[in-house]
């Protein structure tokens, strides 16, 4: 693996990270009454330009590497069920956190000029889900990557 495939795989990695606890935060605050929605509304437009980078970075990399290099060797080895039940699970629901993301931040963008309790709690249940999407990706990976 060249340096740049690493440093692509590690922005993919750490950039999904953040912005799942990006989502965290943001699930936090909007359970208060009260929300900073000037706070809530860089976190999401942040936590969005992290997924946008972290899809970007890894499609450059299963599409450079990964689906010639990694993917026969995982395929070939003790779990095969890894990349055939978790990483095809998480290259297709991955494809719907950014926009799940950039749902929530326009809704956070609108409360930060219109609070209304409604959106605030659909917002929050939103983010809950988008969190369980990140997790369940993130855990994805892991057990995928540890087949290897």
């Amino acid at each position: 693996m060249t340096v740049t495939l690493a440093t692509l795989l590690i922005t993919h990695v750490i950039g999904g990270i953040i912005a799942i606890g990006m989502h965290n935060v943001i699930l936090m605050h909007l359970l208060k009454k009260t929300p900073n929605y000037i706070f809530l509304s860089r976190l999401a437009w942040s936590a969005f330009a992290l997924f946008l980078l972290s899809w970007a970075t890894s499609a450059y990399y299963y599409v450079t590497y990964y689906g010639t290099a990694v993917k026969p060797r995982i395929l070939a080895g003790a779990a095969p069920f890894a990349h055939t039940f978790f990483m095809e699970t998480k290259e297709h629901v991955f494809l719907l956190l950014p926009f799940v993301a950039l749902s929530i931040a326009l809704c956070v963008q609108y409360l930060r000029s219109n609070p209304d309790d409604a959106l605030r709690k659909s917002t929050a249940l939103l983010t809950f889900v988008a969190l369980g999407i990140g997790a369940a990706t993130a855990l994805s990976g892991m057990v995928t990557s540890g087949s290897i």
